[in-house]
């Protein structure tokens, strides 16, 4: 155990030594202007390396975060790309809506049209055999003048009345009875 213990004595007084004699070299290059302006500069170079560290850091989830953006705006563009395509769709039905729609409206006036001229024509062919009825019951001749306002002449009409033009023509009185009587309103004619 003596020997044990006076190995340590030994081994601790060649550590103290040799850290003795660190520390008796570090004084120096301490004291040494040159040694230490190149420790400060090692440490400058530590601080500097620590600071692009953390900017690289910084940097690398900036990109992550742009990456991300990107997949957005990429989905987003996509989105656009298909909304403008409804959209252009949207407005095709809406141009043939339009166009059928204006065919709709074309065909309804023109059967309309037709069946207003039909309905004319029906009321010229009552005043025209009213006109007929009224010449035989007063012996009046084929060349003989009337009006269309006669109270005789109108009590051969339905309701004694004289219709209505559907068009809003105005019924004109021929010329003599064997001539028909006349609409103002073109096309509407016997």
């Amino acid at each position: 155990m003596f020997f044990s213990a006076h190995k340590d004595k030994a081994a601790l007084q060649a550590q103290v030594a040799e850290l003795r004699e660190q520390a008796r070299q570090t004084e120096a290059k301490a004291a040494d202007p040159k040694e230490l302006e190149r420790l400060r500069a090692q440490a400058r170079e530590a601080v500097e390396h620590k600071k692009e560290a953390e900017e690289v850091h910084r940097l690398r989830g900036e990109v992550t975060l742009l990456r991300k953006d990107k997949a957005v705006f990429e989905q987003a563009k996509a989105e656009n790309v298909h909304l403008r395509e409804q959209v252009q769709v949207g407005k095709r039905l809406q141009a043939e809506n339009n166009a059928l729609r204006g065919q709709y409206q074309s065909a309804v006036q023109g059967l309309q049209q037709r069946t207003q001229k039909d309905s004319c024509i029906a009321n010229l062919k009552q005043i025209d055999g009213a006109i007929q009825q009224w010449a035989l019951e007063y012996k009046k001749v084929a060349a003989d003048r009337y009006s269309l306002q006669d109270l005789s002449l109108l009590a051969f009409l339905r309701g004694s009345v004289l219709p209505l033009c559907p068009a809003g023509g105005t019924y004109a009185p021929g010329s003599t009875v064997s001539v028909e009587p006349t609409c103002s309103m073109l096309g509407h004619t016997l």
